[in-house]
C-alpha cells in the first residue's frame, strides 16, 4: 500500500530554514526533513530503522511498514479522515523537530565577521 500525501508550507518553511542553517539546497533539506519525520513516525510506530519514500514537488509518497498501515487504517476508520491525510498531518507534527539544537556549523561556513 501506497500513501500519498502533500506537506503543507509549515513543512516546507521549518525544511528550508533548517536547510539554509546547514547550507543545503531547499529540495536536498526537503526530502532530509520527510525522512527524518517519516523514521520518527514508523519508529516509534513499528520499531523501523528506515523508511521508503519519494518526493516529488510536495508531495510525498510512502510505503508504511505493516504496523503503520494498520495503525492508519483504524484511526481512519474511526475518524472518518482518510489515511493520507492522517499521515500528511503526522509528518507536519514533525516540521519542528531537529532544530536548533543539532546544527552543526560546516568547518568552510563564513562567519559573520567575515562576509561582506
Amino acid at each position: 500500500m501506497t500513501v500519498e500525501f502533500e506537506v503543507g508550507n509549515r513543512f516546507v518553511a521549518a525544511a528550508k530554514e533548517w536547510g539554509d542553517r546547514r547550507l543545503m539546497d531547499d529540495d536536498q533539506a526537503f526530502e532530509t526533513k520527510v525522512e527524518q519525520a517519516l523514521l520518527e513516525i514508523e519508529h516509534v510506530v513499528s520499531g523501523a530503522t528506515d523508511v521508503t519514500f519519494e518526493v516529488e514537488n510536495r508531495t510525498v509518497r510512502h510505503e508504511p511498514s505493516d504496523e503503520l498501515a494498520t495503525l492508519l487504517s483504524h484511526q481512519s476508520d474511526e475518524t472518518g479522515v482518510s489515511e493520507a491525510v492522517l499521515l500528511g498531518l503526522h509528518v507536519e507534527l514533525f516540521s519542528g523537530v531537529f532544530g536548533d539544537d543539532d546544527t552543526v556549523r560546516p568547518p568552510n561556513a563564513p562567519w559573520e565577521g567575515d562576509l561582506p
